[in-house]
Parts: structure tokens; C-alpha cells; sequence
């Protein structure tokens, strides 16, 4: 459905499922299931144009998506500014007030006088009241979180984005408690999704930039990923170094150099590999730490190998990472340490342990009794 040029409009069936379900709960009867569906669909419709038309405005092309608990309106243009991104999030509740205004005149005015209609209009002007005073809640991602973000955020840059997922959490743990307090269960179930969602996203958020707030960026970043996925690696490479370029730190850079690292550890062109990974080797993603570990004791940094030796072995419990991890630590003079990693090596079966204890890496500790204890 496009009802607008550039508006696109697109309804999930779980909006349906969600509304039925709605609708039966508040009346117990098919025709009042229907009535419900359909003060449900012209509410979220209604909210949403309010963002999208707003987006138009700033020659954005919006996207519609109504889905199981609402709505969801995204837009794709150039870059807006702090206070465009505001308006465009203040005119789904401003909508959606106006809409309460609208039912309020109908039901004063007295126009319709069969009950089901006059029902369907009170229902509309509580639902919509009520909703655009939650909505407005400074909470993510309720459009009150947008605009206390966007507020923050153009004040204060990246730490008032941090700030805004801060007291949002607070905000919603409270009402969630508030909620369960007076026995509004599902309520208070929602809002504590709601502070969790914020808290987890305020922990992430430790080492993010003003780079990863850029939309286009992140963009940049998606189209990379796609290509890689595809097998494009080529053209991925060139926007992933594009990337790193243009941002020098934070989580976009991070992944960049991910990707970047395991493009040329394909390629067998291990120390640029390894030089893509130290540099952001206190923000490793997960499937990144055993590869670096791996470069690492490659490239002789055995201080490094160790340090991530049991991260590394916990993603990924082989022979050959125990191995390393006590070669590392046998270089490193750490008796203990050596002596027990070979040990869990020489658990997996089939290791030469006389040959492999006369390596250089144990020279310093293959006579202490630290060491030897394990092969008692």
C-alpha cells in the first residue's frame, strides 16, 4: 500500500492477531472485537502519519510499519537537524491528541445518536488520551524518550545520549514499580522491558562517538555488511577502510576493523590482520578474540596471547588454543600457568608431551616443580 508518493505503509499480521486479542479481552464479543480492531488501526494510522507527514515536510521518504504492540515509523533523506528530528517525533503524540480533540467535538456536538457509534467514539477518546500521555513519558522508546534523546543529545552531544538512556531507565523502573504496586501487572511488565531495553543499551553505549550517531555512517556500515555477506568482498573492503577513515573511533570504527581483519586474515596477510585487531582490542567482538589471540602469539606478543587466554579458549575450547596458552605463558616464565594449560592440551589426546616440552617455549620453566606437578 502507498498512500502517499513517498509515504509506504506496511501492516504485519500479528497487528491483527494483537488487535483481535485486544479488542476480545476489553469486550468479550465478536462485534466488539471489530469495533476495538478497528479504533486500534485508526489510532496507530493516525500517530504514525502524524511522524511520517512531519518527515515529508523535511523531504525524508518515511516508511510505515505497523507490527504487533503499535506502530513504527522510519524515514531515509539527508541528515536533519536536532530540531527536525524533534518535530517529526512530536507530531505522532500531537496527532494523536488531535485525534482526542476530534472524538471529543463529535460526542459534544451530539451529531450520532445509535449507540455502538456513540460507544466506538468514547472508546476512541479515552484510548487516544490516555496513549498520547504515556507516549509523551520520557522513556524509551516511547516518543517522550525520543524527544528528551534528541534534546539531550543536541545539548550535549554523545554523553547526552547516555544521559537520556540513564534517566530513562530510572524513570521507567520506577513506574514499573508503580505499576506492580497497584496491581497494573502487564502495565509494569512493559515499562520494566522498557528500563531493561534502556539499561542494556546504556551499558553498550560506554565507548560510543559522535560518528556512530551519524545515520549516515551507519548506513555506510549496513551496506558494507550486506556486501560481505553476498561474498562481495572486494567492495566491501573498500567501504569498511572508507569507514575507518572517516570515523577514527568508536563502535562503527570497531566493527570496520573487524571485518577488515578478517578480510586479510583470508588473504593470509596476517599482520595487517593483527595490526586492524590490537588497535581496538579492548572493544572485541566475541568471534574476534580467538583470531587475535592467534596473530598475536604469530607476531611473538606473547604478553598479549595470555591475556586473552582464557577468553579466547573459553569461544573456542581446542587442543591447539591450550597449547598456545601454555607456550605463551612457559615464554613468559609463568611455571604454574604453562604447566597447566599443557595439561588440558595433553587431555585431548594424541600430544607428544616429551617433544613438545623441549620447545624454546619452556626452556625457562620445564625444570621447576610448578611446572612438573601436572605430569606426576
Amino acid at each position: 500500500m502507498r498512500p502517499h508518493p513517498r509515504i509506504t505503509l506496511s501492516i504485519h499480521p500479528f497487528f491483527w492477531i494483537f488487535a483481535a486479542l485486544i479488542g476480545f479481552l476489553m469486550s468479550g464479543s465478536l462485534m466488539g472485537s471489530i469495533m476495538w480492531i478497528v479504533i486500534i488501526l485508526v489510532s496507530v494510522l493516525v500517530h504514525e502519519f502524524g511522524h511520517a507527514i512531519m518527515a515529508v515536510v523535511f523531504k525524508q521518504s518515511p516508511r510505515i510499519q505497523l507490527v504487533a504492540l503499535g506502530g513504527v515509523t522510519s524515514y531515509e533523506g539527508k541528515n536533519l537537524k536536532y530540531w527536525q528530528q524533534f518535530l517529526i517525533a512530536l507530531f505522532g503524540p500531537l496527532f494523536g491528541v488531535l485525534l482526542f480533540g476530534f472524538a471529543t467535538l463529535v460526542l459534544y456536538l451530539n451529531i450520532f445518536h445509535n449507540p455502538v457509534v456513540v460507544g466506538t467514539f468514547k472508546i476512541l477518546q479515552v484510548v487516544n488520551l490516555f496513549w498520547s500521555i504515556v507516549n509523551l513519558l520520557p522513556v524509551l522508546p516511547l516518543d517522550g524518550g525520543q524527544l528528551l534523546r534528541i534534546a539531550l543529545e543536541g545539548f550535549f552531544g554523545v554523553k547526552g545520549f547516555r544521559l537520556s538512556l540513564l534517566l530513562g531507565c530510572i524513570i521507567a523502573g520506577v513506574l514499573a514499580l508503580g505499576s506492580f504496586a497497584i496491581r497494573y501487572y502487564l502495565l509494569g511488565a512493559l515499562f520494566f522491558l522498557f528500563a531493561f531495553q534502556s539499561f542494556d543499551m546504556y551499558r553498550k553505549s560506554k565507548h560510543i562517538t559522535k560518528s556512530d550517531r551519524d545515520q549516515k555512517f551507519a548506513d555506510e556500515l549496513q551496506k558494507a555488511e550486506a556486501l560481505f555477506a553476498a561474498g562481495q568482498k572486494k567492495e566491501a573492503e573498500k567501504l569498511f577502510e572508507d569507514l575507518l577513515g572517516k570515523t577514527k573511533n568508536g563502535l562503527i570504527f570497531v566493527a570496520a576493523s573487524h571485518y577488515l581483519a578478517f578480510i586479510n586474515n583470508e588473504r593470509k596477510e596476517y599482520k595487517k590482520a593483527y595490526d586492524l585487531l590490537v588497535k581496538v582490542k579492548d572493544d572485541l567482538q566475541d568471534e574476534a578474540v580467538p583470531l587475535l589471540q592467534k596473530l598475536a602469539f604469530e607476531q611473538k606478543n606473547f604478553k598479549l596471547t595470555s591475556e586473552l587466554s582464557a577468553e579466547a579458549y573459553k569461544l573456542n575450547p581446542t587442543k591447539d588454543v591450550a597449547l598456545m596458552n601454555a607456550r605463551s605463558f612457559g615464554f613468559l616464565n609463568q611455571p604454574q600457568l604453562s604447566g597447566g594449560w599443557l595439561k588440558t592440551a595433553s587431555e585431548f589426546g594424541s600430544l607428544d608431551l616429551e617433544k613438545i616440552i623441549q620447545e624454546n617455549y619452556f626452556d625457562q620453566v620445564k625444570n621447576s616443580d610448578a611446572f612438573l606437578k601436572f605430569f606426576k
